[in-house]
């Protein structure tokens, strides 16, 4: 939207500087001409400037992970939720009176996820999962294979492609 007021803004300058060169000839309205065509090109140097800044506030990293995953048996997408730019997020059942980012209420394995079962931090750079129910547990299987337990209150690190079991609901960070 700031584009186009700039580039409006550029244009009528330009029509003013027009104007004034056509009313009042080059000797007597120099100084307007030169002011309107001064404040146009300000204003088209403001675009390309602001299109710059724009391009980078949206750069995401590569390995930045910005998708969790919800998996079926087969490995195959069931659902999924756009993490990039969250600083927390709570997987659970949502029953009416919490709020859970991830509701896995309506998965296979509800049953065995507690209301408030893990949740997703991100700090410095990285996401953390931690368990903040110990009824069932959470695990990670990282990218070499192995899969570990991770104990309550202790976050473990995320990367992209390890896959979290809540219960045995699968979700992979993507």
């Amino acid at each position: 939207m700031e584009k186009k007021i700039s580039c409006v803004a550029a244009l009528i300058c330009m029509m003013i500087a027009g104007i004034v060169l056509w009313r009042m000839g080059l000797r007597a309205g120099w100084f307007w001409i030169g002011c309107a065509v001064l404040v146009g090109m300000l204003h088209i140097i403001f675009l390309f400037s602001s299109k710059q800044k724009e391009d980078k506030k949206y750069f995401i990293p590569q390995r930045t992970p910005t998708e969790l995953v919800l998996l079926n048996e087969e490995d195959g997408r069931i659902a999924s939720w756009y993490i990039y730019g969250k600083n927390g997020i709570v997987i659970g059942r949502d029953v009416g009176e919490n709020q859970v980012t991830v509701n896995l209420d309506h998965t296979e394995y509800a049953s065995m996820i507690d209301v408030e079962h893990a949740v997703l931090n991100y700090a410095k750079d990285a996401w953390y999962v931690e368990d903040i129910s110990s009824k069932n547990g959470v695990s990670v299987r990282k990218s070499d294979g192995r899969k570990y337990k991770i104990a309550y209150g202790k976050p473990c690190k995320l990367e992209q492609g390890d896959i979290i079991f809540i219960g045995l609901a699968r979700l992979q960070i993507q």
